[in-house]
């Protein structure tokens, strides 16, 4: 388990989150950093000028079916490139709630605890605003 720079300083300050477990501490700090790099637009940071979302506005605004396979692989290659503590990434399309504006996505694979691999999963959900919300 690797928790990132930050995360591991706080930890060894904070006496209260002894008592969490290593698997609970590296899901937060995933959904933490995915809801911080998938609301990041490209372009946003001068140390790392690729980081984050490319601008998809267009593709939110035609709503077919190549525009939301589109969206996938963005996701997809974003997550990967980024956030390497997630192996196999994979990002779904979830049908079903088009007509508010919403599209529903699920972001798969593993990671590494304790030496041991396991999935876990992640429902992401993109506003009509742009917004991305990342929820365990």
């Amino acid at each position: 388990m690797r928790l990132r720079l930050l995360e591991r300083i706080r930890a060894a300050s904070a006496p209260g989150r002894k008592g969490r477990s290593k698997s609970d501490e590296l899901l937060e700090s995933l959904e933490k950093h995915l809801k911080l790099m998938l609301n990041t637009r490209q372009g946003s940071s001068r140390s790392a000028p690729d980081y984050g979302m490319p601008d998809f506005v267009s593709l939110m605004g035609r709503g077919d079916l190549d525009a939301i396979r589109e969206l996938s692989r963005v996701l997809t290659d974003v997550v990967r490139e980024f956030e390497p503590r997630i192996a196999g990434a994979s990002v779904t399309y979830n049908p079903g709630r088009e007509e508010t504006g919403v599209l529903e996505f699920s972001l798969s694979g593993s990671v590494e605890i304790d030496s041991q691999r396991r999935d876990i999963f992640f429902q992401t959900s993109i506003n009509p605003d742009g917004a991305v919300n990342v929820r365990k």
